[in-house]
C-alpha cells in the first residue's frame, strides 16, 4: 500500500472539497479507492469515511472539539511533490484538518502555510 493522509473537512466543507477534487483531474470511480489522475500524478481517494475506525476515542474527541461534524476523506499518493500540489489545490478556503499518519493534525490554512514557507516543506519528518 502506499502512502496516506486523511483529510478531516467540516461537514458544510465536504461538498465543495469532493467537488474539487473530482474536478481537478480526471476522476474514475473504482474499488476499494477512487483513482485521481493530474497530470503525472495519481492518487487514490477513499469517500466512504470508513477510516474512522482507525482513530482512538480521544482522537476523535479532539478532531470534534476543533471542527465540529466533520467527514473524512482518504488519500493515496505515490510522493510528496504530488500531494502537495494536490493539497495546494484543494484546501484553499476550506476548513478542516490534515492527519498525516505521522502523528499531527494539521489546519488546513497551515498546510498551505507551511507549503508557502517552505515549498519543500515535508511532514514525514
Amino acid at each position: 500500500m502506499r502512502p496516506t493522509i486523511v483529510l478531516l473537512s467540516v461537514k458544510d466543507g465536504t461538498g465543495e472539497l469532493v467537488s474539487r477534487c473530482r474536478d481537478v483531474g480526471t476522476y474514475e470511480p473504482m474499488p476499494p479507492f477512487d483513482r485521481l489522475t493530474v497530470g503525472e500524478c495519481w492518487y487514490g481517494v477513499d469517500l466512504s469515511g470508513r477510516v474512522i475506525e482507525d482513530y482512538e476515542q480521544d482522537e476523535l474527541a479532539e478532531i470534534a472539539e476543533r471542527l465540529g461534524e466533520f467527514d473524512l476523506i482518504t488519500l493515496e499518493y505515490s510522493g510528496v511533490p504530488c500531494i502537495r500540489t494536490l493539497l495546494q489545490a484543494l484546501l484553499p478556503g476550506l476548513t478542516g484538518l490534515l492527519d498525516t499518519n505521522f502523528g499531527e493534525l494539521i489546519g488546513f490554512d497551515e498546510v498551505l502555510s507551511r507549503f508557502a514557507a517552505g515549498p519543500d516543506w515535508d511532514w514525514r519528518g
